[in-house]
């Protein structure tokens, strides 16, 4: 039932149920969503593969750094029987140039795999955006290279926009908590204003990812090489639809926190290849649970 139809002598009228048409808004745009990243099987596999390279590009020259600075040295045996403090403290100061090697291989890892992601969202939204059409990958790097920039330029802005976000809760909690233990009894207090204000913090920041999310929708719908404009309008969009987008935002949230239970309960069987077998499952899913995210926003937007 969609709504209420009434009729008299000038005709009959229908009077759309926004709550009777709620559900289904969302509901159906998560499993338009589901169906799609099924259909465009290739991308996810092809996703996935990079995915899978860019980690042998990063581990191969690490492992062998490791073995060539490392080895079976005696840290390292003393390191695998437990923690220990005194061990791992002089396993630092041994090997200082190494730690301080791997934060940067670290950060150049993080960044060039940023940089990958935003490069492959263009063409992932290309494609979701004509869904019914056979996945080329011809039209997928098209997508990728044609909003590169745009979606670079995105990121950058929704990342200062999640910093200052911070910024202002974390000036929050110092105003609540101001004076600390000299004002308060406990540091009980001082926890619980902290939970008080997590919440919110939590909610604002989600929004913000949504309002990110259909940015990118916008970028691609309107074309527009100035992303002020698709961005303005996202908040406007967001705002408007804000029960089923957030709604579908927290059930695909809801989906990858149970694939990570069960990764976490399978992760728990201690032989090499399942380990291995399994964590390439839990990519594999990860994957395919943010094209989930995408596609049905993509489907969601479309629909309203």
């Amino acid at each position: 039932m969609k709504g209420i139809s009434t009729c008299s002598f000038h005709g009959c009228r229908v009077f759309e149920n926004p709550v009777l048409n709620f559900p289904m808004n969302f509901l159906s745009a998560y499993i338009s969503g589901i169906k799609a990243i099924f259909a465009k099987g290739k991308m996810w596999w092809l996703i996935y593969f990079f995915n899978f390279l860019f980690a042998v590009f990063l581990a191969y020259p690490l492992s062998g750094f490791l073995e060539e600075k490392l080895g079976n040295t005696l840290a390292t045996d003393q390191l695998k029987e437990g923690f220990d403090f005194t061990v791992f403290y002089d396993f630092i100061n041994k090997y200082g140039d190494f730690i301080s090697w791997l934060q940067d291989q670290s950060l150049i890892g993080m960044l060039l795999y940023l940089l990958l992601s935003i490069f492959l969202v263009g063409g992932i939204l290309t494609v979701f955006w004509e869904k019914d059409k056979i996945f080329r990958f011809s039209e997928f790097w098209a997508g990728s290279s044609m909003y590169f920039w745009r979606m670079l330029r995105l990121t950058i802005y929704f990342i200062f926009a999640q910093l200052i976000l911070l910024g202002v809760f974390f000036t929050l909690f110092s105003v609540l908590t101001s004076g600390g233990l000299e004002r308060f009894q406990n540091e009980g207090e001082i926890y619980r204003r902290g939970l008080m204000i997590l919440p919110f913090y939590f909610l604002f920041a989600t929004v913000l990812f949504m309002i990110q999310d259909y940015a990118k929708i916008h970028v691609v719908k309107m074309d527009k090489k100035i992303i002020f404009q698709p961005i303005l309008q996202s908040v406007r969009w967001v705002f408007k639809n804000f029960v089923p987008s957030f709604s579908l935002y927290f059930l695909n949230l809801l989906t990858f926190l149970i694939f990570f239970g069960i990764y976490w309960k399978l992760n728990d069987v201690n032989v090499v290849l399942f380990s291995f077998l399994i964590g390439q499952f839990f990519v594999f899913s990860r994957i395919g649970l943010k094209l989930l995210n995408l596609a049905s926003a993509t489907a969601l937007f479309q629909q309203r």
